[in-house]
């Protein structure tokens, strides 16, 4: 990937350079600066703040306007054009302190045109993971775009540590390109789940073997807000696989965070390794996800790709007053909750306890609390999160008494 930024020089964290880049003037006239990623990357990344949150590399503070507090300020990339990226992510360091009302915002330059200005989420819908080795955002999904402009605004003037931007451009495998129809498992009641090869999954990537748990005692529901709500079948894979990238590569995952994707046109997906052939009383009784923190345990996360908070409050697409899932994602949904949940004789209307292993972020709940909370849960009822938007969360009584009737 090729990255040409207008204003000044991008300062690159993985990819290594053997000579410094001279800063380019404030014009925007200014010579083009061209950095080669090696062939084989996925990830490109622009580092925004230095080791104490200093603007670095492409992040400069903008001019500050009548409208602003003493305190406040706006800082941007400028236009940065590129190749060949399909989302980018933002990541910092794990223990840097995140002003809680920054907010970043970015525009997308794709088929000779600079489209208009969207949210991005700084929140991971997971929150942070036990086992990330950095904080960030979802991957927010551009498309195959080919320019990118960030710009965040802080009420302190202040910004994260360490702070990145990355260019994602997952490895097409022929898969992605030509997705052909999976041989139905063996396993009772199991709908049509597409395998991890199906969107594109460099398993290179991730983690050997599995991580796994003694048992399964409750799913939480989770949606992605990867910034598009409007996306076609086609992209589907694109997507998850963006997600994948920019959680191992960015964030430090061993894996997929949920265990299975659930798109708008009721496509199942699995996500984390191991999850289809889980069930109790095999030699993988359990996989341990990375999708709710210090939630993992006794857990299974279903991820429905969409933001479903009404009025675009979580960021990307506007998703207007009533973002509803679809109805085939929502059978969808109810087929695999009854699939796994009969495989571990989950009570699909019933309650449960599960015990926090800590971990601070979203997650309030100190080590050893024990919640109560319905075997049919969402990541709202473990952390704090609008997660899985307000117009799903409201639907979840509904999907108890579906999957109750399909397990019946």
């Amino acid at each position: 990937m090729t990255i040409r930024k207008k204003l000044p020089a991008i300062a690159l964290g993985v990819i290594s350079l053997t000579a410094p880049l001279a800063a380019a003037g404030t014009s925007t006239a200014a010579t083009a600066i061209e950095v080669q990623a090696e062939a084989s990357s996925q990830v490109e990344d622009a580092t925004l703040t230095d080791g104490s949150g200093k603007p670095s590399g492409a992040l400069s503070a903008k001019t500050a306007t009548a409208a602003q507090t003493e305190t406040e300020k706006v800082f941007s990339t400028g236009e940065i054009t590129g190749k060949h990226f399909s989302s980018i992510g933002l990541s910092w360091k794990k223990e840097s302190a995140v002003d809680k009302g920054l907010t970043a915002e970015t525009r997308i330059h794709k088929n000779g045109a600079w489209e208009s200005w969207r949210d991005v989420p700084l929140e991971l819908d997971e929150g942070m993971a036990e086992e990330a080795k950095r904080a960030g955002a979802p991957a927010f999904y551009t498309e195959d775009a080919d320019g990118v402009e960030v710009r965040f605004t802080s009420p302190t003037g202040s910004l994260p540590q360490d702070l990145r931007l990355s260019f994602i451009d997952p490895a097409q495998s022929p898969a992605v390109s030509s997705p052909a129809p999976q041989p139905q498992s063996a396993q009772a009641g199991q709908p049509d789940v597409k395998l991890r090869k199906d969107w594109g999954a460099d398993e290179t990537l991730a983690d050997p073997g599995y991580k796994t748990q003694p048992s399964i005692k409750a799913a939480l529901v989770h949606h992605t807000v990867t910034g598009n709500n409007s996306y076609t079948q086609e992209q589907v894979p694109q997507i998850i696989n963006g997600i994948y990238v920019h959680h191992i590569k960015n964030l430090g995952y061993g894996d997929f965070p949920y265990h299975f994707i659930v798109d708008r046109f009721g496509g199942i997906w699995e996500g984390r390794k191991g999850s289809i052939e889980m069930q109790p009383g095999t030699a993988i009784p359990g996989i341990l996800g990375g999708h709710a923190a210090g939630f993992n345990t006794n857990t299974f996360g279903v991820a429905t790709l969409g933001n479903f908070e009404p009025n675009n409050s979580e960021g990307g697409e506007d998703t207007g007053p009533d973002p509803k899932p679809s109805e085939a994602m929502v059978k969808s949904l109810a087929d695999l909750l009854a699939w796994k949940g009969g495989q571990y004789k989950l009570d699909a209307e019933g309650a449960t306890q599960l015990v926090s292993a800590g971990g601070g972020g979203t997650n309030p709940h100190p080590v050893g609390t024990v919640l109560d909370v319905p075997v049919i849960s969402s990541h709202k009822d473990v952390n704090v999160t609008a997660c899985p938007g307000g117009k799903l969360y409201e639907m979840l009584p509904d999907l108890r008494k579906q999957v109750a009737e399909r397990l019946s």
